[in-house]
């Protein structure tokens, strides 16, 4: 990372931290599990800020695997400062795959929402087969993390809503109350011929079984929502 963006980068996780300290009854697991060198971290979405929310959280600086949001011009200015984001969505899913195999190649760390969307507090939608691709080309350590929040923190603020190439992006938000990450153990799945197409659906619906796990331990165990 360039010096000055690295101080950036500080500067703004100080900053995400603050906020959260001072705003956020953040509850955070499983952080000690994060293993040394690449990793590719899989997170599920729940508002729109859950990138920054998990800045502190990472070990390191992370790429992530982002939306067309990018390209709103405030957003697009802060992740590019950040040097952590790449706009996918505008060019083939196999040119994002690329890019994420060639950080990690490089002994970087990626991140990616498979879900591509937000979804409801404690659902999760379907799983695009990004992460294990990628996966499947490094055989980087995989990172689940779940992200959870009670409804009724959660808010929406439809004047907030960005419109990128015709399509709305909403703004949801737990500015205040109960977030919570729960970060899983490392996952390195057995796969053989990178080509066998079964293999990636059967590392993404391992991918979404161990987040389900992880929300419901969260639920269940760790915290009373």
């Amino acid at each position: 990372m360039h010096p000055v963006k690295r101080v950036f980068h500080g500067t703004f996780v100080y900053g995400v931290r603050a906020y959260q300290r001072l705003f956020l009854n953040l509850h955070v697991w499983g952080r000690e599990h994060i293993p040394p060198g690449p990793k590719l971290y899989v997170a599920n979405h729940i508002t729109s800020p859950d990138a920054f929310w998990l800045l502190p959280v990472f070990t390191e600086p992370v790429h992530y695997v982002v939306s067309p949001l990018v390209r709103s011009p405030l957003v697009g200015a802060v992740v590019r400062g950040l040097e952590q984001t790449f706009f996918p969505k505008a060019v083939r899913p196999e040119r994002a795959v690329d890019d994420a195999v060639e950080y990690l190649s490089a002994g970087e760390s990626v991140a990616i929402w498979p879900e591509g969307d937000m979804q409801q507090p404690f659902q999760l939608g379907r799983f695009y087969p990004g992460a294990a691709r990628i996966y499947r080309k490094t055989r980087v350590p995989i990172i689940p993390i779940a992200l959870v929040a009670p409804t009724r923190c959660v808010r929406e603020y439809p004047r907030l809503t960005t419109v990128v190439d015709g399509q709305a992006y909403r703004m949801v938000l737990v500015a205040r109350g109960t977030y919570c990450i729960n970060v899983g153990k490392p996952w390195m799945p057995e796969c053989g011929d990178r080509s066998d197409a079964r293999e990636t659906v059967s590392i993404t619906r391992g991918l979404k079984t161990r987040i389900e796990a992880l929300v419901a331990e969260v639920r269940r165990d760790k915290f009373w929502l």
